[in-house]
């Protein structure tokens, strides 16, 4: 039968992971790559490529030992009588005879294989394997036969082997989530997974938890550093390594600026400037009033938009509104009250109903009282809050 007809007979019967084994007959091996590489995957040329030269690398020297005929281990540990595996990985175990004077017509393995792996059974081959992908770890000992006939008949060779294979690598477990920050508009936040398992690779994305459309460039520690934010913001990573995946839960960044950050931003990091009582404009109102207000600190401020008139019988108050938006109040909103007095002292101002607690957006508001002959004092009250 032709060469090439008889390796596609071997590709109909054996798996693609025991076809890699056959290149590594002495002589043919440069040529079965080329006809082999049609019954594997891509995947596996790499490996192909890489045993056949160990291969015919190694066939040459076990050669020049004349007179003594042994069984030898080629790959994945060269000469050695320990062949090291892994759970849950492929194993690619090919040992050969040499300095027999016949060539071996069959093989046999005497003993326990860890469960997953074959024997690939050559004939008319001074080359044999063992092939799979071990399931359980343990030290596993087999014996290795080569015989001069067919159907393990007439004299035979014997080596002894132990494959030892280790526990395969766990999944990722996820022991500490990112947690959840609020932070201002000028800090850096971190976040931090803790995980265990072995060989992780990291990634951290900007969303939801599972959203990978946006990835963080360069983020693939386990730990995130998150500049300036002008808005709330979420994040997660993945973590993956040989043996799975696992997702973060969605860490939250809350940004809520206070007067601080806000000072920050308009006056910068000059103490002298940025403190609450400080007028630099020389307007009559403190920084501080500025910022609970939304006024400039650096520009002189007129306030056209409050009016105080005496309409007949009634008594008129309007004001606009401002929403706290812009640099330093992010995460914030205004608010604003109106509260009325007999006598102005301290505990007497009582706040009018209808007219408390009114958030802020640009909106005018108007108060229409009568005018009787108590006297009557008002008073409009503005505070920044968080938002509701």
């Amino acid at each position: 039968m032709p060469k090439k007809n008889k390796i596609s007979f071997y590709g109909k019967h054996l798996p693609k992971a025991g076809l890699t084994s056959l290149l590594l007959n002495k002589g043919a091996a440069t040529h079965f790559i080329t006809y082999e590489s049609h019954f594997v995957g891509s995947a596996a040329i790499t490996q192909i490529v890489k045993w056949s030269s160990v291969a015919v690398a190694g066939l040459g020297t076990y050669d020049a030992v004349s007179g003594a005929t042994q069984i030898t281990q080629i790959a994945p540990s060269s000469g050695s009588s320990t062949v090291p595996a892994k759970a849950g990985e492929l194993l690619n175990l090919v040992y050969q005879i040499t300095g027999a004077p016949h060539r071996a017509r069959s093989w046999a393995v005497i003993g326990e294989l860890p469960e997953g792996l074959n024997h690939l059974n050559s004939t008319n081959s001074n080359t044999d394997g063992i092939t799979g992908t071990p399931t359980q770890p343990g030290n596993y000992t087999i014996r290795v036969r080569a015989y001069k006939g067919s159907n393990n008949n007439g004299y035979n060779y014997t080596k002894t082997f132990t494959i030892e294979v280790a526990p395969g690598s766990e999944p990722p477990i996820i022991s500490t989530q990112p947690s959840n920050v609020t932070m201002t508009s000028v800090n850096e936040a971190s976040l931090q997974v803790g995980v265990s398992g072995n060989g992780m690779k990291y990634q951290w994305y900007k969303g939801e938890s599972g959203n990978t459309s946006n990835p963080v460039p360069g983020a693939n520690n386990d730990s995130l550093k998150v500049e300036e934010l002008k808005a709330d913001s979420n994040y997660w990573v993945q973590i993956s390594n040989d043996s799975g995946t696992v997702n973060s839960q969605t860490a939250k960044i809350k940004i809520v600026d206070n007067y601080a950050s806000w000072a920050e931003q308009q006056l910068g990091n000059n103490p002298e400037l940025s403190a609450p009582e400080k007028d630099n404009d020389g307007d009559g109102l403190t920084n501080e009033f500025e910022y609970l207000i939304g006024s400039s600190p650096v520009e002189q401020s007129l306030d056209s938009d409050t009016e105080i008139l005496i309409e007949g019988s009634k008594i008129e108050l309007s004001f606009m509104t401002k929403a706290a938006e812009g640099d330093g109040y992010a995460g914030l909103e205004r608010v604003y009250s109106i509260e009325e007095s007999n006598d102005i002292s301290k505990d007497s101002w009582k706040g009018v109903p209808e007219f408390q607690n009114i958030i802020g957006n640009g909106q005018k508001i108007s108060l229409s009282k009568p005018i009787n002959d108590a006297k009557k004092y008002y008073r409009l009250k503005v505070n920044i809050r968080e938002k509701s």
